[in-house]
């Protein structure tokens, strides 16, 4: 596959967009007298190179929010902390459509 700037640059702006959007969350999080139940979840990946899943875990960690904690490449799964766990369906969903194609356009898995 040949490299797509564009498949890089669409997943700079997504990643902007969504850290932008996180902020004011954690922000909101950060100031009420009664903070949401955090806690721990796992995120079922694509199939993707390690490369591929260490940058997934690099954008989710820098994301705030969350915190990617584990990366098992056996089970393709990201173990993540996050400060709201009330939404964490909703954030699982957002990460995979704001990263996960991308990632996996840019860092296929490799065939042995």
């Amino acid at each position: 596959m040949s490299f797509r700037p564009w498949i890089l640059a669409r997943l700079l702006l997504r990643f902007i967009g969504h850290s932008a959007i996180s902020g004011i969350s954690t922000a909101r999080i950060i100031l009420q007298r009664t903070p949401p139940p955090a806690g721990f979840v796992r995120l079922r990946f694509a199939p993707m190179s390690t490369t591929g899943a260490a940058v997934l875990g690099a954008m989710v960690t820098l994301t705030p929010g969350s915190s990617a904690l584990v990366i098992d490449m056996e089970r393709r799964e990201i173990l993540l902390h996050l400060l709201d766990i009330r939404s964490a369906e909703d954030n699982l969903a957002a990460i995979r459509h704001d990263f996960e194609r991308d990632i996996v356009a840019l860092f296929p898995e490799k065939k042995s």
